[in-house]
């Protein structure tokens, strides 16, 4: 799926991401390891062939053929596959976990390519702005109407402005680059456009009780998680039965001597004089008490996910909301009124220019506010494990 040219939306920078990532498909690929072990298990064991000849120093030569196969395994076989069918299923849970962390990070690196457009976009003004008053500044230094410094201040202010515009094209260059990573962008791949810009925050507030359990019911890790104590269970299961028969095998023979013929079964179990399975059950325990633990330590950090992101996307939201709506209209407002008293020769251009750099400056927080907020509220989905409910739930 070539990365197309021109405007790139989010969704489709994702689905990009999903089929050209190169980290996507190797984790992709867990998923069918796990497949091919599900398969093994369910695979009866080979039977063994075992071939004896032997060369007579006088006489006549002995030979032995036999064939067996482990009855012990075939025996494991449902057990086993039990275990390699939790496996399966939290592999799959894992790997569809990790590729929603994917999705995350693109629409994270999306984010920041919208930011870095918009504060471009500030800047570039700001920076037009400056030059015109330090042009200015200086027709009227050379007509003898301002001191000195107050040209060498706004000429400052002017090459100032000009190195933000560097920096400011340089976070976007940065985005861009990252974005194209995770697209799995080649060297050509330059040509794409992101034309959306930063939305104003929502106004829904998800109680966060019901985010919390939506997030045990949604969350593929925690599932997974689970999948892979239950394994553990049943591996111990299978440790604890067979305990004192690890292995045993059973067969048929057919052998040639000078007395004649011999045909007949044949049979071995090792003896449990030594090793009675006490260790592998003991790793067995350790390991199903490894995993539990692992799974309400997860369930731990998901309660606590859910509240840190809840609480910042409230908080970027409420300064969101109060920049656009009272800082924002306040600095229009000292800009138009200041516009009105140069207009009456009462105030100086350079103080219109002080005003609408304040503008930016607030306008430039009202960004970060809002990108803020989207990381965040992204932040908020990737920890239950979805898309957040489109209306309050209680």
């Amino acid at each position: 799926m070539p990365i197309p040219t021109g405007p790139l939306d989010r969704e489709i920078a994702t689905r990009l991401a999903m089929v050209r990532n190169p980290r996507v498909r190797a984790t992709l690929a867990e998923v069918g390891i796990a497949q091919a072990e599900l398969w093994q298990a369910a695979t009866f064991p080979n039977p063994v062939l075992d071939l004896l000849y032997g060369f007579p120093r006088v006489g006549t030569a002995v030979s032995n053929v036999g064939v067996g196969f482990s009855f012990v395994r075939a025996l494991q076989l449902p057990l086993r596959r039990r275990v390699a069918a939790a496996e399966l299923a939290s592999t799959e849970e894992r790997v569809a976990d990790a590729v929603l962390g994917a999705m995350t990070d693109v629409q994270r690196a999306y984010l920041d390519v919208q930011h870095a457009q918009q504060v471009l976009e500030l800047r570039t003004t700001f920076a037009a702005a400056t030059a015109a008053s330090a042009g200015a500044a200086k027709a009227l230094r050379e007509a003898g109407n301002v001191p000195a410094l107050v040209l060498v201040g706004e000429q400052a202010m002017a090459e100032q402005s000009v190195a933000d515009v560097a920096e400011a094209e340089g976070s976007l260059a940065t985005a861009r680059a990252e974005l194209g990573r995770l697209m799995g962008a080649g060297v050509g791949d330059t040509a794409w456009t992101i034309p959306e810009r930063l939305r104003d925050p929502g106004t829904i507030n998800w109680p966060v009780g019901a985010l919390d359990s939506l997030a045990l019911a949604k969350r593929l890790d925690v599932a997974a998680a689970r999948d892979g104590a239950r394994a553990a269970a049943t591996a111990l299961g299978l440790d604890q039965r067979f305990r004192l028969l690890a292995d045993g095998t059973i067969g048929v023979f057919l052998e040639r001597e000078p007395d004649g013929r011999f045909a007949g079964p044949t049979g071995g179990i090792p003896l449990p004089l030594f090793d009675r399975g006490g260790a592998a059950i003991a790793r067995a325990r350790a390991q199903l008490s490894q995993r539990v633990a692992q799974h309400d330590a997860l369930v731990v950090d998901v309660h606590a996910q859910v509240r840190t992101q809840l609480a910042q996307v409230r908080s970027a939201g409420r300064r969101a909301q109060h920049l656009r709506t009272v800082v924002l209209p306040l600095r229009r407002r000292v800009l138009d009124e200041l516009q009105r008293h140069v207009n009456a020769m009462d105030a100086s251009v350079f103080a219109l220019l002080q005003a609408k750099q304040a503008e930016l400056d607030a306008g430039r927080l009202y960004l970060d506010a809002l990108h803020n907020y989207w990381l965040a509220y992204t932040a908020l989905e990737r920890a239950v494990g979805g898309t957040l409910p489109t209306r309050e739930t209680r």
